[in-house]
């Protein structure tokens, strides 16, 4: 009987043990697919011309753990749009600034999540290092998809390709196709301020 005891004891042991860590893995599983606390960001319409004027942009982590950025432009926005006859191709981009000490108005961002084009009709995304006065190192790719409207495009990309910050700064740049003059620059938020995201 004692030994049946001793048997029931470790059942119940095991027992309380497996629900345990059935708990912590659903509590974990469940933080990991929350969301985080959408950061919006608006810009007026018109202060630059062509379809790449920004008019709201949103930062978010999704609930795969992957970033979400929507940028919204004034008009319907078409790969097409973004391919250039010459000069630098059309681009909208969120600028990051992965270091704690960073200042905005005065560094380049240390990260890139962009869209460009691939061709006529695909468009391109990803992500991108920026080191010193060289140009961009693509890191990874980025989903791209454009809403029903074609005035959004939706870019999703890994917490890993920024090097997982506990917190960012971050801001959107477009550039017109062709042209590297500042008036064919929009960003938002404007003259040189960023928004801060939290990771965790």
């Amino acid at each position: 009987m004692t030994g049946d005891r001793g048997r029931g004891s470790g059942w119940r042991t095991l027992a309380v043990g497996g629900c345990v860590a059935a708990l912590c893995a659903l509590v974990v599983s469940t933080a990991l697919a929350a969301t985080s606390k959408t950061i919006v960001v608006t810009d007026a319409r018109d202060d630059v011309s062509g379809p790449l004027d920004i008019t709201r942009a949103s930062l978010q982590r999704a609930s795969d753990g992957r970033l979400r950025a929507a940028l919204s432009f004034t008009d319907k926005l078409t790969p097409q749009a973004l391919l250039a006859g010459s000069g630098p191709p059309g681009s909208a981009c969120i600028r990051i600034w992965t270091a704690r000490d960073a200042d905005p108005a005065s560094m380049r961002p240390d990260r890139l999540a962009c869209v460009t084009a691939r061709s006529d009709d695909e468009f391109r995304g990803g992500v991108y290092a920026v080191d010193g006065a060289g140009l961009p190192d693509r890191v990874t790719g980025a989903s791209v998809k454009i809403t029903a409207s074609r005035t959004t495009i939706v870019l999703r990309f890994t917490q890993s390709s920024i090097g997982r910050p506990q917190r960012f700064r971050f801001a959107i740049e477009s550039t017109r196709p062709g042209c590297q003059r500042a008036t064919c620059i929009d960003t938002a938020p404007a003259r040189g301020r960023a928004r801060t995201f939290r990771l965790r």
